[in-house]
């Protein structure tokens, strides 16, 4: 995998998320979605990473940043790119900001737009409460 840093990266945001079966997986992927409707990132497969594919973990590594957003406080996105080296420059986990993890889709498009509203306010440099960093530089 590449060892470029994210700042001197290939200037690419790209966006991980999670699939879960649960109400709260499903939104992380529709929020990713939106994001590169809104071409804000583009949508990149954390499977990919999962399964260790050399150029997807080389493109993953020389993004400029990488948004990672998870359905639940198990947080399995952000632990897979941790697990392959990719770091993680912005994190959202939809549970995070109050939307329950459950089995139903009571309210997609209002939570979608939610989530994606917090990773817009992150990439402009604003950060939640709980946030870290929102650069691995630091």
């Amino acid at each position: 995998m590449s060892s470029t840093p994210c700042c001197g990266g290939n200037g690419e945001t790209l966006v991980f998320t999670c699939a879960g079966a649960a109400y709260a997986g499903q939104l992380a992927n529709h929020a990713g979605i939106d994001l590169m409707k809104a071409g804000k990132a583009k949508l990149f497969c954390v499977a990919a990473l999962a399964a260790e594919l050399p150029e997807k973990l080389d493109r993953a590594g020389s993004a400029g940043k990488r948004i990672a957003i998870d359905g639940c406080d198990d947080h399995c996105c952000r632990k897979i790119m941790e697990k392959v080296g990719v770091p993680v420059d912005i994190h959202v986990a939809v549970t995070d900001l109050g939307i329950e993890k459950q089995p139903a889709e009571p309210h997609m498009l209002v939570h979608a737009r939610r989530v994606v509203e917090e990773v817009e306010n992150r990439l402009q440099g604003g950060a939640s409460p709980s946030a870290g960093p929102t650069c691995c530089c630091g």
